[in-house]
């Protein structure tokens, strides 16, 4: 590949000019000589015509698409390899032109400043934002779809994130429903404890399958505890405490009991409604341990159902994983009196504990009502500091101030304060309860579009540097994918995050803060397009003993993975070929190797093992990439190029010629005999020669990541020797990680410092930005690939610094 830098040095041979006269006489003479035959008037491969192109790039309509033919000329693909070449001369005229030419163009376009789109804040991003601005933790985004992704697959793109009707009312009722639970008016209920006992019957309802064991006191591996309560309260905070001690050994880890509340009507099935936490359990004797159970809106029934009729149920269990498999049920034959006191015999299923996995021995739990440590709680006292000031508007004016600050991540004006302070004395009037009209007037705030959308505000089509307020919000969402913090906060209030050096330190910060790991899984989310391993489902018929739960541990290895290099701070290379990976004890059994005991995701080296490195190595790879079945190469090959190589091929042409129809026994064809009769179709070869390769060298690995000899399918033997660009033969996955860390490199080093600028700005990439991601490029790899270096570098580029 010749590189960008290289090129600009073309531009000082004489022989280079400037302007429309070159094009025609040294450029346009290339052209027609080696393009227009196949993207000209009566050809147009890759639905690419060359010569109806402006040649005026500066001022004209065409300079995107011109520097798509200086990419696909610098990377070797353009002429096609079976096509004649260009001499030394007509490259150096052509390359020449276009990178002069796109360098003024993208000079002239800094200056007039192209905008950055208004963006609203995706689905993770308000989950993110709401639970940083209120405190509370509860599902605030289930309501809403999954957002469209920009072309370069991110969601975050302003371009791509629209707003419905339908979506605002969603974002009213849900502001509403977390106030209900933030904000609280009067005395503190009174706090209430019921004795729960245990039930002795099994779980039955929807969630039934859920609870295969048995009911016992003693929580082993399978068994649970569950018991009910009338009269469960609808609203307030509760607490579940239970007495408990455990018969684990020395050396033993601590036993974890997971408590789970629910609700039932009467004569109704059981509806199980959330997770209350867990809690180890490390006492050999007795002792009192507390589950507190979060705020959050389930499906209870209707108001006109009495409470009389409402009853809690309590569910624990033992959730410690020691990586062993759960124990299997046996028959046993019990005795029992029927009503009329007659013996009969009943087979049933139990489940037999291990009598070495460390069990928890419950002696009572408790269900409390009302259990606030302090009153108000102390989500209230975040936005409203003394409730006396409710009374006082100029009181009110000062929490709607603070509250409003924090909300729309910036100062608010006096006409701002002036029109919410209207909206509450209405409301008042209307609700006649400050607390009431206090939530609906703070609901309204996080349904406008100041909390909605990222905004940065101008007055020109000229660019201007962000202030420190904006500074801040891009700094935060690129880093958390949330609102800024006090710390933050402060540093914007004073204009100091505009020195380099602080917002060096911020970003230092920042990046440390366990809340980069979102940063973490939503880039490498929408980097790898991990949402693949969710569209593909597994055929049970071919894989008898896959279980779907797996997946999630597919997605969980990758996301791990990119976590790891990014807090370790080492090469980003490793992406491509690494000597490590992370595993549970899941996962790890799938693979066949020695991991993790628990779920929790380790380091595990691979060092000694036959398993590839890297994210190519990955199920998630492999199961995404798959039809479910078998592997599916031309999808392989996609996200290859697409994803590590930022490089995705063309669409097909429309009016390409079924080939599976045309051709006797296709299906029984291997895919290397299919993918050769497509190559072998003109309309199809250029396409294929291009992809084919990619994903051959992966056809040793099945649809859920596992090494094989044959199809699942047709049982046809793999093969994964192939050829890619440059003639370089290869063979299986192994020889394709060497390739791409010896030839490319360079290049996916560039395309990773394009997805992590596209995410970082919320935009796709434009001409003038090319020059920046060469120096981005050149500086990523003199500091050994390290991505808190190249993120840092972002941080401080004029692009993100600017609008």
């Amino acid at each position: 590949m010749i590189l960008f830098r290289f090129i600009f040095l073309m531009l000082l041979l004489p022989s280079v000019v400037i302007g429309g006269d070159v094009f025609q006489e040294d450029a346009q003479p290339v052209l027609q000589r080696h393009c227009f035959r196949c993207h000209g008037p009566k050809k147009q491969k890759g639905d690419f015509r060359l010569d109806t192109l402006d040649p005026d790039i500066v001022q004209g309509t065409s300079a995107e698409r011109w520097h798509d033919v200086l990419n696909n000329i610098n990377l070797g693909e353009m002429p096609p390899e079976d096509e004649p070449q260009f001499s030394p001369g007509e490259r150096r005229k052509l390359v020449g032109w276009l990178t002069g030419e796109l360098q003024k163009t993208a000079k002239a376009r800094r200056n007039t400043g192209e905008q950055v789109v208004m963006r609203r804040l995706n689905r993770e991003e308000y989950q993110y934002t709401m639970t940083d601005l209120l405190g509370l933790e509860m599902d605030y985004s289930g309501e809403f779809p999954s957002d469209a992704r920009s072309p370069e697959g991110f969601k975050n793109n302003g371009a791509s994130l629209g707003m419905t009707a339908l979506q605002i009312e969603n974002y009213l009722k849900i502001a509403r429903q977390a106030l209900s639970f933030v904000l609280v008016e009067g005395e503190q209920g009174e706090r209430s404890v019921t004795v729960v006992d245990r039930n002795k019957g099994s779980i039955r309802g929807p969630n039934s399958r859920r609870f295969a064991g048995n009911s016992s006191e003693r929580l082993g591996r399978v068994n649970f505890w569950h018991g009910s309560f009338k009269n469960l309260p609808r609203t307030g905070r509760f607490s579940i405490r239970v007495k408990a001690y455990t018969d684990r050994k020395s050396g033993q880890p601590a036993p974890i009991l997971f408590a789970q509340y629910g609700y039932f009507v009467s004569g109704l099935t059981l509806n199980i409604m959330g997770d209350a936490g867990e809690v180890a359990v490390t006492s050999n004797t007795p002792e009192y341990y507390k589950i507190s159970g979060p705020p959050q809106f389930f499906p209870l029934p209707e108001a006109h159902v009495p409470s009389s009729k409402l009853n809690g149920i309590i569910i624990l269990q033992n959730v410690l994983d020691d990586g062993e498999p759960p124990t299997q049920a046996v028959n046993e034959v019990i005795e029992e009196k029927d009503k009329k006191g007659k013996i009969r015999k009943r087979k049933v299923k139990v489940f037999p504990e291990d009598p070495n996995f460390p069990r928890i021995i419950i002696e009572s739990v408790e269900f409390i009502r009302n259990d606030y440590p302090s009153w108000p709680p102390a989500l209230h006292r975040r936005i409203v500091q003394d409730d006396e000031e409710l009374s006082d508007p100029k009181a009110v004016q000062n929490l709607l101030s603070r509250f409003l600050r924090r909300a729309w991540r910036r100062p608010v004006n006096g006409e701002e304060i002036k029109k919410w302070m209207t909206h509450y004395q209405k409301m008042l009037r209307q609700e006649d309860s400050p607390i009431l009209a206090l939530k609906e007037t703070l609901s309204a705030t996080l349904a406008s579009s100041n909390f909605l959308y990222l905004s940065e505000p101008f007055k020109s089509d000229k660019s201007r540097k962000l202030n420190a307020h904006e500074l801040a919000v891009r700094l935060s969402y690129f880093l958390w994918s949330s609102m800024p913090d006090e710390e933050l906060f402060e540093f914007t209030d004073s204009d100091r995050l505009l020195q380099p050096s602080v917002l060096r330190k911020q970003f230092d910060r920042m990046l440390k803060d366990q809340k980069c790991d979102r940063f973490a899984k939503e880039f490498c989310d929408q980097w790898l397009d991990l949402e693949g391993v969710d569209r593909v489902a597994i055929n049970p018929q071919y894989y008898k003993d896959f279980d779907n739960s797996l997946k999630p541990d597919m997605v969980g290895e990758t996301q791990a993975f990119f976590r790891e290099i990014l807090r370790s701070d080492t090469s980003a290379m490793q992406f491509l070929d690494a000597d490590f990976t992370m595993l549970n004890a899941s996962l790890a059994k799938h693979y066949g190797l020695s991991g993790p005991k628990s779920q929790r995701f380790a380091r595990v080296s691979l060092k000694g093992t036959s398993r590839p490195g890297g994210v190519l190595g990955h199920a998630s790879t492999h199961l995404a990439g798959s039809d479910g079945v078998d592997s599916h190469p031309i999808k392989r090959a996609i996200w290859i190029r697409e994803h590590l190589l930022h490089d995705p091929p063309n669409s097909p042409p429309p009016d390409v010629p079924d080939v599976e129809k045309s051709v006797p026994n296709f299906e029984k064809l291997s895919i290397r005999e299919q993918l050769a009769i497509h190559r072998k179709k003109e309309a199809c070869a250029d396409c294929h020669r291009g992809i084919d390769p990619w994903g051959i060298a992966l056809e040793e690995y099945d649809a859920i990541g596992l090494f094989r000899e044959k199809t699942a399918r047709r049982k046809k033997r793999v093969s994964a020797e192939t050829v890619l660009p440059g003639s370089h033969e290869i063979s299986g996955l192994i020889d394709l990680q060497k390739y791409l860390l010896d030839e490319r490199r360079d290049q996916f080093a560039k395309a990773l410092v394009s997805k992590l600028l596209i995410y970082a700005l919320g935009r796709s990439l434009r001409l003038e930005d090319e020059l920046l991601i060469e120096k981005l490029s050149d500086d990523f790899t003199k500091d050994g690939y390290r991505l808190s270096s190249l993120m840092k570098n972002i941080v401080t580029s004029r692009p993100f610094l600017s609008r």
